[in-house]
């Protein structure tokens, strides 16, 4: 029980770090002492990859308890289940400039794009989606490594919502885009209608 409590307060702080980081204020705060967009957003990189690092190094380090191991046929459906995560996060990086996007160039855009292409066309946050499954389908399942996808989970629901706050402020048209393709899943028929 005092793992699960650590797994969920550790992510508390990561996703309040990560959070605000990625606010307009601290950007201006950067922007006022030197830091560029290109520069704070690799910095911004930078700290997100250390800081989930040091999170899941401390998570492995905890006492944990196995839920599950799957064999044979049920194996191989959930190591597919991962790869296909894996597919849908490489899917979400196709369409956006992903030197920008990491911060090793200057972006063309003053705000975040607005993208609608690619699998942007059928869900509104990919990215989340895809890392959700890789870590639901994990083959091997404890108590940790499940705690550690709940939390993630609410947290990328949580974050989404912060994120969309933001393009609707810069991207007005936004809210139809909302309005018409889902977050996560995608329906089938905005697929067909695509």
């Amino acid at each position: 029980m005092q793992s699960i409590l650590l797994i969920w307060l550790s992510t508390l702080v990561f996703a309040i770090i990560h959070s605000l980081l990625a606010t307009r204020r601290c950007k201006q705060w950067a922007a006022s002492n030197g830091w560029d967009e290109p520069r704070y957003r690799l910095l911004y990189t930078i700290v997100s990859l250390l800081l989930t690092a040091i999170w899941l190094f401390c998570i492995h380090a905890l006492p944990d308890l196995q839920l599950f191991r799957a064999e044979g046929v049920l194996f191989y459906m959930l190591v597919m289940l991962q790869i296909t995560g894996a597919i849908i996060i490489f899917a979400a990086f196709r369409p956006i400039d992903t030197m920008a996007f990491l911060g090793f160039r200057r972006s063309a855009h003053d705000v975040d794009p607005f993208v609608i292409s690619g699998i942007y066309r059928y869900m509104r946050h990919p990215m989340y989606s895809g890392v959700i499954l890789m870590l639901l389908a994990s083959p091997l399942q404890s108590i940790n490594s499940l705690s550690m996808t709940l939390a993630v989970a609410l947290y990328f629901l949580i974050g989404s919502r912060l994120e969309e706050r933001r393009m609707l402020e810069h991207h007005p048209e936004y809210a139809a885009y909302r309005r018409s393709v889902p977050a996560f899943l995608p329906h089938f028929r905005s697929c067909r209608r695509r």
